[in-house]
């Protein structure tokens, strides 16, 4: 028994391990906005979190991370509070929804969503199979949150619905 718990957990840290690893593939697309992007940026000295949701079911719990997001690294502190968390995190952000019929949907995106996080949506123009199989995520039904360090590697990655301890890894990864 010991041996198969002992196992279970090598594999799980295997797993866990070669999805922080690697290179952020290149992403091309266009904010909504309408600036082009192209991800990892470079010449950046900012952490970067890429948010992808690669179905139209994983778009719910994409979108719990928007105002969390918002609030930890977009929002600026109104006074003086040098110790405000928005102000101590300095990253870039992007969420990428992969769903399909998202060029005619983006409208409606842009409708419900506030417009200085319009900059943070990017409507990809790579091929979306490519980056599946350089990701290779384990459950397209469920975002995926993938920190990016300066050099454009992977140092974390996070999936599903929003919560206090998924953001903590994130924050870890970034600090």
């Amino acid at each position: 028994m010991k041996f198969i718990i002992f196992g279970l957990i090598s594999i799980l840290s295997i797993v866990s391990l070669a999805q922080t690893k690697g290179q952020l593939p290149k992403i091309e697309g266009h904010t909504l906005e309408g600036s082009s992007i192209s991800l990892p940026l470079s010449g950046t000295k900012k952490f970067t979190i890429v948010g992808i949701c690669y179905k139209r079911s994983a778009e719910a719990d994409l979108k719990t991370w928007i105002q969390p997001m918002y609030d930890v690294f977009v929002a600026k502190p109104k006074g003086t509070d040098y110790f405000d968390v928005a102000s101590y995190y300095d990253v870039n952000y992007y969420f990428i929804p992969l769903i399909s019929g998202f060029k005619k949907a983006a409208a409606d995106f842009k409708a419900e969503t506030q417009k200085d996080l319009w900059k943070n949506v990017i409507d990809c123009d790579t091929d979306i199979k490519i980056l599946k199989e350089q990701l290779k995520p384990s459950d397209e039904n469920v975002p995926y949150f993938y920190v990016i360090d300066v050099n454009g590697k992977i140092v974390e990655v996070v999936t599903g619905k929003y919560t206090d301890e998924k953001m903590d890894k994130i924050q870890e990864a970034i600090d």
